[in-house]
């Protein structure tokens, strides 16, 4: 009888702590699985939105290299003079960029200084006063600037570029391009295996009504690619399209991993590029194995469970049994055997513990490692940008036959620099926590120059004046790290610049000295200063101002580490005020304090 009262408790015991065991961390494991889907989801969102923004802008900037290139060309200069010109020459230049190059969709249009059109390559339409209906053409005929946009006409939404012609210095009119959004989508289906679709803003649907370039509406919305996937089209015609386009982040729904990223051009938003990828086609291989690994070791919980109590519930109904006179004794050897059974136990918990820290270790390393190429992403990006765009003018150049030897060279130049400092940047990375580093020394004036070079295609059309005062000095320096913070501060200037609206006071200012044999570097600029609840905090790691997109909060932290841990100096910010120009300005100040031994 009392052998079954023991067993029935153990069995009731071993049963309600399973229950709760099985409960409590099945829940935790789904919902450690869900956060590490939303992890991966939001990575896969934030990649995707920058590199589809990065194409966005490469695609502009082609556009409009290949503008700048064709308006010296001898087929436009004869338009403008010849009223008997070829007709087919530039429509043979589109084939044959169509055949060579990526530009599958490039229109022409030749406008003379009066504003009358005087060659369109999509149709035949001649001599119209084309400036008494577009204002942007009027504004450029009156003030030739070259301008690249992206805008919705009553075709398409497309990438449009117009550069002044001059003849013999005197301005003859204005060649305009334009391209299309339908490489971005062909290259990210080929590349990231998904399908993206264009959709343009509603506003817009009434003027593309009648002449649309692809003739596809889902509802009031135009839909802008023309090689968008049928099944994703009935899908979006059997949903409610708005749920789509209202998408903050990310949507998972029904089979897709659903992604918005808004086409914005002068603070207008122009449309939808909606990116469908398949739930299926996602690599979560490591979160099966998580998932997998854990319960598996909530069974090895449980059935240590069942032996650990089974043993207990057979110790207390034996030691039961046992004599009054032998009890002392025999429950010291017991009290040994369960000191030896729990000392094992606990060595193995210990043991497990061990490994899973390891696990645990590796990961943390492996998120250092991300944030690490996170960091060189950053830093390659706009050398990158330099080299497509002075390759992309070497070719177009070279295949319309206007390429001079000064302006090859100077290309070379640009790129040979830029895949120099592409190449630096990954050895000092890969050295980056190494004591064993050589300094070198550099005029002041060169190293300047040099941080120009680096940043001046993401300071272009920026309207921002940078004044510098820099002494005609020797200094010993980590070059490259140097170089990286400079760069990381212009560039957070820049772009604190680009938040505001309708500002023409955009100055920058570099001061270079020594004091009592240190580098004293200044970096300064108008945009208004850092707001003072939060100045005390800007070094912190992962603190950040911008958004998840634009930025992680590594930029200021990793200035912080290379000036101070690495060169073994100080770095300080303050919002200073001052006039310049008759002007009262204020803004962000950093000071970089830098020892010469």
């Amino acid at each position: 009888m009392r052998k079954n009262i023991y067993r029935i408790t153990t069995i009731i015991t071993y049963l309600t702590i399973s229950v709760l065991a099985l409960s409590i961390t099945s829940n935790y494991i789904i919902k450690k699985e869900n956060k590490l889907l939303e992890k991966k989801y939001n990575i896969i969102s934030n990649n995707l939105k920058d590199k589809i923004n990065s194409l966005i802008i490469k695609k502009k900037n082609a556009t409009l290299a290949l503008t700048i290139t064709l308006a010296n060309n001898i087929v436009v200069n004869e338009i403008l003079h010849t009223p008997n010109y070829n007709k087919d020459s530039l429509k043979d230049l589109s084939l044959l960029l169509r055949k060579e190059t990526a530009f599958k969709n490039v229109w022409f249009q030749v406008i003379n200084k009066n504003g009358y059109s005087l060659y369109r390559s999509w149709d035949n339409k001649r001599n119209d006063n084309v400036s008494l209906l577009r204002n942007d053409l009027k504004k450029m005929i009156q003030n030739p600037k070259i301008k690249s946009t992206i805008s919705v006409g009553k075709y398409d939404i497309t990438f449009k570029a117009m550069v002044p012609i001059y003849i013999n210095g005197i301005f003859e009119g204005v060649l305009e391009s334009i391209t299309h959004f339908n490489s971005i989508s062909r290259g990210l289906r080929k590349s990231d295996s998904i399908e993206p679709i264009i959709i343009v803003e509603k506003k817009y649907t009434q003027q593309l009504r009648e002449n649309a370039f692809t003739k596809i509406f889902i509802d009031d919305y135009y839909v802008a690619n023309l090689s968008v996937k049928k099944d994703i089209l009935e899908y979006l015609e059997e949903s409610k399209i708005e749920d789509f386009l209202n998408i903050d982040n990310y949507l998972v729904k029904d089979e897709y991993l659903i992604i918005n990223t808004p086409i914005i051009f002068d603070d207008i938003k122009l449309g939808n590029f909606l990116s469908f990828k398949r739930l299926d086609e996602i690599d979560t291989k490591y979160i099966n194995e998580y998932k997998q690994k854990a319960f598996l070791y909530l069974g090895f919980f449980v059935i240590l469970l069942g032996l650990v109590l089974y043993s207990i519930s057979h110790y207390l109904y034996s030691r039961e049994l046992k004599k009054l006179y032998n009890r002392l004794s025999e429950n010291q050897d017991k009290l040994h055997t369960l000191n030896s059974s729990l000392k094992k136990t606990v060595e193995e918990e210990v043991s497990k513990n061990y490994e899973k820290n390891k696990i645990l270790f590796q990961q943390s390393k492996m998120a250092a490692m991300g944030e690490m190429i996170g960091n060189i992403a950053h830093q390659w990006r706009q050398p990158l940008s330099v080299i497509t765009t002075a390759a992309t003018g070497i070719k177009m150049k070279k295949e319309v036959g206007i390429l001079s030897d000064e302006e090859y060279k100077q290309s070379l130049d640009m790129i040979v620099n830029s895949a120099n400092y592409l190449s630096t940047t990954i050895d000092d990375f890969r050295n980056f926590f190494s004591p064993h580093k050589d300094k070198n020394s550099v005029k002041a004036k060169d190293f300047i120059q040099k941080v120009f070079n680096l940043i001046s295609s993401n300071y272009q059309s920026k309207d921002i004046e940078i004044i510098t005062n820099i002494e005609d000095i020797e200094i010993f320096i980590y070059e490259n790290e140097l170089l990286q913070v400079m760069i990381n501060l212009l560039n957070n200037a820049r772009d604190e610049f680009e938040k505001i609206k309708d500002f023409d006071s955009k100055f920058i200012f570099i001061d270079l000295f020594m004091e009592e044999n240190m580098i004293i570097i200044s970096i300064k600029d108008s945009a208004g200063g850092i707001d003072n609840n939060i100045i005390d905090r800007i070094f912190e790691p992962y603190f950040t101002t911008k958004h998840q997109s634009q930025g992680t909060g590594i930029g200021l932290f990793m200035c912080e580490e290379i000036i101070c841990k690495h060169m073994h100096g100080k770095i300080e910010v303050l919002n200073d005020e001052y006039t310049y120009k008759n002007m009262q300005l204020k803004g962000a100040k950093f000071k970089l304090s830098i020892p010469m031994d």
